[in-house]
């Protein structure tokens, strides 16, 4: 079985208004990592929690492009897990994609997600989160 684990984590610009994701990702004994900057995205009002559905959006893109039948998501905002399992309701339309987003995943993907403290010192929380910074020019 092919297996993958994601850290990912979300930014946000007060002074510009956008935000922006940070994944690394673990498949096998190969790491990569992404990033990516939103602009005029209709979810910056989220702040960084957008970007962290992002973040978590990307590393399930990854796992269905690539063949992953096991994707772990390490996060450090509960909703990311939250509104996919259906403990938060889904109010905004960007929480709405993102769980749609996340079912239409785990018809092919078996999806799981560990909380971490953010700004603890995990080393790949960090990581993801020095990641989304720098896509923001931080």
């Amino acid at each position: 079985m092919k297996k993958a684990t994601a850290y990912v984590d979300g930014s946000y610009d007060n002074s510009t208004k956008e935000f922006s994701c940070g994944v690394v990702m673990f498949e096998g004994e190969e790491t990569s990592t992404a990033s990516k900057k939103f602009t005029n995205h209709p979810a910056a009002d989220m702040r960084n929690v957008a970007g962290e559905i992002a973040g978590a959006m990307l590393a399930m893109e990854y796992a269905r492009k690539n063949g992953i039948e096991e994707l772990t998501i390490y996060h450090d905002y509960i909703g990311i897990a939250a509104w996919c399992t259906g403990q938060w309701k889904t109010k905004k339309e960007y929480t709405k994609k993102y769980r749609d987003f996340y079912l239409q995943a785990a018809k092919s993907v078996k999806i799981s997600f560990v909380k971490v403290a953010g700004h603890s010192g995990d080393k790949y929380n960090d990581l993801a989160d020095k990641l989304a910074r720098e896509a923001l020019g931080k």
